[in-house]
C-alpha cells in the first residue's frame, strides 16, 4: 500500500524540546518517559531508509507525517490521567524543527504536516515544501470551522513564497518560529470566576475581570470610529484616572481577552493611554450639592476615586492628605519612567475641578478623626498601605546598605541623591520590587549590576508581566529559586547576601507552587545595597483597629456607623485599579445608603451596529495586533517614559481588533466538534412570576420575582450529540461548563430517559425532567397547561395562574419553570424547522 507513517515530536530530543518550550515560556513538563518509550532519531532514520527501499522496490509511494501530539505531565487538573498530550501553538515550533532535521537528512522524502497550523502560518508551511497539510487544533478553537475561510486568503497573499527554495525556507522558518511572539505562552486561558447561567451569559471577560468593570468594548468601538470624546466619557464613567491607568494599570483585562485564543490580546491599556492623551473633551460638570457631606482620609487613587463619584452624585467632599501633595503612591513611589507627572496631575485636576476639596499636610490624629466624623454624614478611610514589611533575617540590623523600598522610591521621585554603590540586590517579585530594580538600574550607571532575588521562578512572580519583561530587557538579572538567609557586612556596611537554594513544591493557598529550601545548598551574592520589597501594611493610629473590622462585606462599612474603609487600607498592598474600584464601590454604597441618585453610572453596552452574521465572521478571523518596540525609549541615563504612546493608525487598528464580546459569544457553539451546542434566539422580555402555596387550608397565589431575558442570543446543548469532551469548558470565558450548565435537550425518548436533567419535545408537548420528576407543558386555547406529579396548573398567555392544584402541601410552586419550558420548547421547534 502507498503509506505515510506518523512520527512523534520526541525525535527532536529532550534537550532541544525543553529549550524551545522554555524559550517560548511554556511551563509544560515533558517527562523522560516520553522519550524512553519513543523511537530515537537515529533509529528512525534506519526505519525511514528501510521503508524507502521497500517502496522503491514495489513501486509504491512512501512519506512521513509530522507530528503526533507530545506527551506531557497533566498540570491542568481537567482529566484524571497523569499524562496529557500537547498540540496547537506549543507544538508548532517543535514539529517544524523536526521537519527541518528530517528534510536535511532526507531531501526527497515527502513530508506531510499537522502541528498548530493556522491561517497565519499556512503559507509558511507550504513554502517549506510540507504537504499535504492537515488542520485539527485550529478548528477546535473559537470561530471553529469558519477559521478555514482565511486560509486561501493568506495563501494567495503570500503567493511569492511558492517560488522560494523550500529547504532553505524551512531552515529559516524553523529558526524564526521559536522567536515569534505569537507562539509565546503569555496567558494560560481566559476563564474567569463568573458563573455560567442558563440564560443571558454574554459578557466581555475583560469587563468582568477589571476590578472597576470598565466598559472596554464600548471605548474600543468609539476609538475605532474616531470618536475620542465618546471613548473618553465611557472610560470616565467607571474610572476617574484614565491617564494614570493608561500608563501603570496592571491590565488584568488583557489577560482574559478573547483574542488570546486567536492571536494576541488587545492592547487595552495602550488604547486608553492614546485616548487620554489625544482627546479634546469638555470637562465634566458636577451637579448642585445635595446637602450631604463626606470626609475622606487619604488622597491616593482610592480616596480620590471615591471623591470623584460622590461629587458627581451631588455630595460635598473634603479629602484629607498627610503629605504635602495628593496622589498617594502614584505621586510618591511609582517612578517617572512609568508614570509622568503630567498624566497624574491632569487626572487629579479633573477631580478638583468638580469641586472636591483636597487638604494637604493634614495629619489626622484621634482628635481630628472624631471632629471630621462628627461634621460629616459619611467618612471613608483610604490611607493605603504605607509601611514596608521589611526583612527579618540575621544581619538585618546593618547600618548602611539596607534600604526601605518605599522610602527609596519616594526619595528618588523627590529628586534626592541616593548612594547605592555598583551592586544592588532587590528582594521580592512584585511590582514594587520591579520599580525598585529599574530605578536602581538607572542610578547605578553603566557599570552597575542590579539583581532580583526571588524564591520562586519568573512564572510565579506576582508583578505585571510587562514590568518583569522591561526589567530583564534593561539588563537586570533575575536569580530564581533563591531566598535570603543572611545579610553579610563589614564595619556596619552591607557586603553580600547569603541565600538558600529553593525548589518548587505543591501549590499553596495562593495557587502558586510553594517554595521549599533545599538542605545544604547555599550561595552568596556580592552587593553594596539590599532593598527588600516583600509587600506593605497599613498604619492607622487615629482609631482603634478593632473598630475598623468590616460589618458589611458588600459595602465595607466598619463597626463605626457610616464609616467605610477600602483600597490598600482594607486589602493590603494591591494595584491602582483595585484601589480605584474600591473607591467607586464605596461611593455607590454611600449613595445607596443616602437614598440618592447616582448621576454618572455606567451605561449598558452600546449596540455596535453589526449583524449576527457580521459578528460571527469577525469572531472567526485571526488578526494579530502590534508589539510596540520600546527599546529605544529605555535610556538608562534618564527617567523619561520608557514606553511610547500608540499612533492614531495603531490605536484605531488595535481597537478594530476588538471582538465585541458584550454583543455575542457563541464560543461553546463554534468550538464543539460534534455541533452539540446550538445557539437560538429569544425576543428579550421581562415578566412577573407568581408563586402558589398552601397557607393553612387554602392555596394562595401571590406575585413574586421578575423573570427576564435581556439577551436575544442563547445556547442549549443537544444531549444526543454531546460526548462531554470538555472542549467548550476549556474555552468558555466563565467558570462553568456549557455542556453541563446550559439547558440540555434530548432528541429521542431513549436519551431523555437516560438523562438526569433536561428537556424533550414530543408531539407538541415539552417535557422536563429533574431528580426523576417529569413535568410537561403544552399550549391550550387560552394559554398553557402545566402538569407534574406535584402540581397541575392552567396559565394564561402571560403565565398568570388561572387554576392550580397542588398535590403536595409542602411545596411552593413558581411559574418560572413554565416560562423556561416555553422558551426551550420554542427553541427546539425552531431547531427542527431549520
Amino acid at each position: 500500500l502507498h503509506t505515510f507513517i506518523k512520527l512523534n515530536p520526541t525525535l527532536l530530543g529532550k534537550e532541544r524540546i525543553r529549550n524551545i518550550l522554555k524559550q517560548l515560556n511554556f511551563d509544560t513538563n515533558v517527562p523522560d518517559a516520553a522519550f524512553e518509550h519513543d523511537i530515537t532519531y537515529d533509529a528512525a532514520q534506519n526505519v525511514i531508509r528501510s521503508l524507502q527501499q521497500i517502496a522503491r522496490t514495489n513501486n509504491l509511494f512512501f512519506g512521513v507525517k509530522l507530528t503526533n501530539t507530545l506527551e506531557s505531565l497533566n498540570h491542568k487538573q481537567v482529566f484524571s490521567d497523569e499524562a496529557m498530550y500537547m498540540s496547537g501553538k506549543a507544538l508548532h515550533p517543535i514539529s517544524i524543527n523536526v521537519a527541518r532535521i528530517v528534510r536535511n537528512d532526507f531531501p526527497d522524502l515527502p513530508i506531510s504536516f499537522c502541528a498548530g497550523v493556522n491561517a497565519l502560518n499556512i503559507a509558511d508551511v507550504l513554502a517549506c515544501g510540507l504537504r499535504p497539510v492537515t488542520v485539527c487544533s485550529d478548528i477546535l478553537k473559537p470561530g471553529g470551522y469558519a477559521r478555514l475561510l482565511q486560509y486561501p486568503e493568506y495563501i494567495e497573499a503570500n503567493a511569492t513564497l511558492r517560488k522560494t527554495d523550500a529547504a532553505a525556507y524551512l531552515n529559516r522558518y524553523a529558526d524564526s518560529v521559536t522567536k515569534n511572539q505569537l507562539y509565546q505562552a503569555r496567558w494560560k486561558n481566559i476563564k474567569t470566576d463568573r458563573i455560567l447561567s442558563e440564560f443571558d451569559c454574554i459578557a466581555a471577560p475583560c469587563v468582568t475581570t477589571c476590578p472597576s468593570n470598565q466598559q472596554v468594548p464600548d471605548y474600543m468601538y468609539w476609538t475605532a470610529e474616531g470618536d475620542l470624546p465618546q471613548a473618553f466619557e465611557t472610560i470616565l464613567r467607571t474610572n476617574p484616572f484614565p491617564s494614570v491607568t493608561g500608563m501603570v494599570c496592571d491590565h488584568l483585562c488583557q489577560t482574559k481577552c478573547t483574542r488570546i485564543n486567536y492571536d494576541n490580546a488587545l492592547l487595552i491599556r495602550d488604547v486608553k493611554r492614546y485616548v487620554a492623551e489625544n482627546v479634546i473633551y469638555r470637562e465634566l460638570e458636577a451637579p448642585e450639592e445635595n446637602g450631604k457631606h463626606v470626609a475622606i482620609i487619604g488622597a491616593g487613587p482610592s480616596g480620590l476615586s471615591c471623591a470623584y463619584f460622590l461629587r458627581l452624585a451631588g455630595f460635598a467632599v473634603d479629602v484629607y492628605e498627610t503629605k504635602a501633595f495628593p496622589g498617594g503612591m502614584l505621586a510618591d513611589a511609582i517612578p517617572l519612567f512609568r508614570l509622568s507627572e503630567e498624566a497624574l496631575n491632569g487626572d487629579i485636576e479633573r477631580i478638583k475641578t468638580l469641586g472636591v476639596k483636597i487638604h494637604t499636610n493634614a495629619k489626622i490624629d484621634s482628635i481630628a478623626f472624631e471632629k471630621i466624623r462628627r461634621e460629616s454624614d459619611y467618612l471613608y478611610i483610604a490611607v493605603g498601605a504605607q509601611k514596608s514589611l521589611g526583612v527579618s533575617i540575621p544581619g538585618d540590623n546593618v547600618k548602611t546598605g539596607l534600604l526601605d523600598p518605599l522610602e527609596f522610591l519616594s526619595a528618588v521621585r523627590r529628586g534626592q541623591a541616593i548612594e547605592l554603590g555598583r551592586n544592588i540586590v532587590i528582594l521580592g517579585g512584585g511590582n514594587t520590587a520591579m520599580d525598585a530594580a529599574r530605578t536602581a538600574r538607572r542610578l547605578s550607571g553603566k557599570e552597575g549590576r542590579v539583581s532580583i532575588v526571588y524564591r520562586r521562578t519568573r512564572r510565579e512572580m506576582p508583578a505585571d508581566a510587562d514590568e518583569v519583561e522591561a526589567a530583564l530587557a534593561e539588563g537586570i538579572k533575575l536569580i530564581e529559586l533563591a531566598a535570603p538567609a543572611e545579610i553579610l557586612s563589614e564595619s556596619g556596611k552591607v557586603t553580600a547576601l547569603r541565600c538558600f537554594k529553593m525548589k518548587l513544591g505543591q501549590p499553596d493557598e495562593s495557587g502558586r507552587a510553594r517554595p521549599e529550601k533545599i538542605p545544604g545548598i547555599e550561595f552568596t551574592v556580592t552587593t553594596d545595597t539590599i532593598i527588600p520589597a516583600f509587600g506593605q501594611q497599613r498604619v492607622v493610629d487615629f482609631v482603634d483597629e478593632k473598630l475598623l473590622e468590616i460589618s458589611n462585606q458588600d459595602t465595607r462599612e466598619t463597626q463605626i456607623p457610616n464609616v467605610y474603609i477600602g483600597g490598600d487600607a482594607f486589602r493590603g498592598a494591591a494595584t491602582v485599579i483595585k484601589a480605584i474600584a474600591d473607591g467607586r464601590k464605596t461611593a455607590e454604597a454611600i449613595i445607596e445608603k443616602a437614598n440618592l441618585n447616582n448621576g454618572f453610572s455606567p451605561l449598558k453596552p452600546i449596540d455596535k451596529k453589526l449583524s449576527h452574521e457580521e459578528l460571527h465572521l469577525k469572531r472567526s478571523r485571526i488578526t494579530p495586533g502590534i508589539h510596540p518596540d520600546n527599546s529605544t525609549l529605555r535610556n538608562l541615563d534618564y527617567f523619561s517614559l520608557s514606553e511610547r504612546t500608540l499612533t492614531e493608525s495603531e490605536a484605531v487598528a488595535e481597537s478594530k481588533r476588538c471582538l465585541y464580546c458584550d454583543q455575542l459569544c457563541d464560543i461553546c457553539v463554534t468550538v464543539c466538534p460534534n455541533r452539540a451546542n446550538v445557539s437560538y434566539t429569544v425576543e428579550p422580555f421581562e415578566m412577573r412570576t407568581q408563586t402558589a402555596a398552601f397557607k393553612k387550608d387554602e392555596i394562595q397565589i401571590f406575585d413574586d420575582k421578575i423573570f427576564k431575558i435581556e439577551q436575544s442570543n442563547q445556547v442549549l446543548n443537544i444531549e444526543d450529540f454531546c460526548n462531554e469532551c470538555g472542549n467548550c469548558t476549556t474555552f468558555c470565558p466563565t467558570s462553568g461548563a456549557p455542556y453541563r450548565d446550559k439547558p440540555k435537550v434530548a432528541l429521542t425518548e431513549k436519551s431523555f430517559q437516560a438523562m438526569e436533567k433536561g428537556y424533550f419535545l414530543n408531539k407538541g408537548v415539552l417535557y422536563y425532567k429533574e431528580n426523576d420528576v417529569v413535568s410537561s407543558l403544552r399550549e391550550s386555547e387560552k394559554g398553557f397547561v402545566f402538569l407534574s406529579p406535584d402540581v397541575d396548573a392552567e396559565l394564561d398567555s402571560a403565565f398568570t395562574i388561572k387554576t392550580v392544584e397542588i398535590k403536595n402541601r409542602d411545596i411552593k410552586w413558581n411559574t418560572a419553570i413554565a416560562i423556561k419550558m416555553k422558551i426551550i420548547g420554542d427553541a427546539v421547534r425552531d431547531l427542527y424547522e431549520r
